[in-house]
């Protein structure tokens, strides 16, 4: 389960924070690497409950444009905080 939390946080973190990629080179690479990490996403959802709808499910997926869900880089922190214990803070 804790890789579950790694890859939907990653692929919402890729995801969140593309739009502030100004390199388009940059760009493209963070669109392969989100990619891949989204199928790794949905492969472990499918190990952890087969045969179901929770490979793309709700909490991960927006109902409304069937798009990854995006969070903004100051936010993504907040959902490691279980596993993370050193401070961390993000500079710009």
């Amino acid at each position: 389960k804790t890789a579950k939390v790694f890859e939907d946080i990653g692929v919402s973190a890729y995801n969140g924070s593309g739009k502030l990629l100004k390199d388009l080179n940059n760009l493209l690479v963070a669109g392969k690497i989100v990619s891949v990490e989204a199928r790794h996403a949905a492969a472990i959802r499918d190990l952890l409950n087969p045969g179901s709808r929770d490979f793309a499910g709700d909490d991960v997926v927006e109902p409304l444009s069937g798009l990854d869900q995006a969070t903004e880089p100051g936010l993504v922190l907040g959902g490691l905080s279980t596993f993370v214990k050193t401070p961390i803070r993000l500079v710009s």
